[in-house]
């Protein structure tokens, strides 16, 4: 069977719905046919660098025989299992002793899930089972900000505070309240991210819902969606102290921060701030197969060994601690670990951070920022106000294309380059990623 690239666009329109999906949008799709590191080829031949690690998430590059081996080997003794009580495999027990030696020291257990929008919703679930247990079920309402994603499920969706992934899903679920914030620079033209009067603005829509009914603040460390948003230095910590003086639990989202992508295995590292719970996700098995955790603090655990019978944790997934999937995990973070990739990633991202910097002075970039191998380059219609550019110019889509076409795979929230390339990316696809966007940006706004 051949793959001529016209029949399979035929098939894919007729049969298959894609996700954020519309026909427009997909006339003349990128059919991937292979990988290799951090480049990607079409059925075409042509050759592409994979500049946002598939969706954040193929840290380790593609084409690692070592982790389709590590699949292979588990899959022959034990593909799956059921992990429902009462039931476990070596596997996951394994990668929940080796998660908790890696994250933050509060950090006790973890419920393994199949994607991020599913680990969302547990720690939802599991902040409201909390403060059941606690005896104060009033408290369940769930914070979260402007700007963030936190998946699709109905409930990550009500979290999330990009209005576009609202439309044509209403009503969404009552109690989540969404603090217009975090999105500072657009005004101040201060370039910081986050400062603290965002902090602080969370605390004014903790106190107008009254701390007694908030169960939790769900926050990504960076936005990654939203479009790479850094926060300021004491942003975080103000986050925290805001949390302990309402009782509330602070929930870090990282899916697309968590191993390695900011130069640390978790990003909260960055500010020495431990969250109540965590949700990871994308990069634990670099996508070869799904997985995603929610993992959460001694505090929680005890509140839940102590549980009487009659209010057990009724909640989970077919899938649950999948034994072929954890058993890639671990083969995942044993390739982090054996080639230095967070140390790479650090230095990788000061490299990119930097050529993308050299992008400032165009009149039609508004921000350039990033936090390790995570980036963002905001162009605008005018650098000094940052103005955004009018919707019939469509910069973005005519940006995209310019991008595709210099052989560089990435996605844009508006006008916002995002750039997150896997984290065995080498100096040199660096370099070409830097001058691509240069090039791009030249072409679509001028010089």
């Amino acid at each position: 069977m051949t793959n001529d690239y016209r029949e399979l666009v035929r098939l894919d329109l007729a049969h298959q719905l894609h996700p954020q999906y519309h026909v427009a949008d997909h006339e003349n799709p990128v059919i991937y046919e292979r990988g290799e590191g951090s480049l990607l080829y079409d059925v075409n031949g042509k050759e592409y660098i994979d500049g946002l690690s598939g969706l954040w998430n193929v840290a380790v590059g593609h084409g690692r025989a070592e982790l389709a081996e590590a699949a292979a080997a588990q899959m022959r003794e034990l593909a799956f299992s059921n992990s429902y009580v009462g039931y476990a495999n070596v596997p996951s027990i394994r990668l929940a002793e080796k998660l908790m030696s890696m994250v933050y020291p509060n950090m006790q257990a973890v419920l393994f899930s199949n994607s991020g929008s599913e680990a969302v919703e547990v720690a939802i679930k599991i902040a409201r089972y909390f403060w059941f247990l606690e005896g104060k079920p009033d408290k369940n309402k769930i914070v979260a900000r402007k700007e963030a994603y936190h998946g699709g499920t109905l409930g990550a969706t009500a979290a999330t505070g990009l209005p576009p992934f609202w439309q044509g899903f209403g009503p969404l679920p009552p109690n989540f309240v969404r603090v217009d914030t975090c999105y500072p620079y657009r005004h101040t033209g201060s370039g910081d991210g986050c400062d603290l009067s965002c902090a602080d603005a969370v605390e004014q829509a903790i106190i107008a819902e009254g701390p007694e009914t908030v169960a939790a603040l769900i926050a990504e460390p960076v936005h990654g969606a939203g479009g790479v948003i850094v926060p300021g230095e004491g942003y975080w910590w103000r986050l925290r102290e805001i949390c302990d003086r309402h009782d509330v639990l602070l929930i870090a989202d990282e899916v697309i921060t968590g191993f390695g992508r900011t130069g640390r295995w978790f990003a909260l590292s960055h500010w020495g701030v431990q969250p109540d719970m965590m949700t990871v996700a994308k990069a634990i098995t670099s996508a070869y197969v799904p997985l995603a955790g929610t993992i959460y603090s001694t505090r929680i655990h005890e509140t839940i060994l102590s549980a009487p019978t009659d209010k057990k944790f009724m909640h989970g997934y077919t899938n649950a601690a999948h034994p072929t999937a954890c058993a890639v995990a671990l083969r995942n973070l044993q390739i982090m670990e054996d080639e230095g990739l967070i140390d790479h990633a650090a230095s990788m991202g000061e490299k990119l951070l930097q050529g993308l910097r050299t992008l400032s002075s165009h009149p039609n970039v508004g921000d350039v920022r990033g936090l390790g191998l995570i980036a963002a380059v905001e162009l605008v219609a005018d650098r000094s106000t940052k103005a955004p550019f009018e919707v019939a110019e469509k910069v973005g889509p005519r940006l995209q294309k310019a991008l595709r076409e210099r052989g560089l795979i990435t996605r844009l929230k508006g006008e916002i380059v995002l750039l997150a390339p896997p984290l065995v990316t080498t100096p040199e696809q660096i370099d070409c990623i830097i001058e691509v966007v240069r090039d791009s940006t030249q072409e679509v706004v001028g010089v």
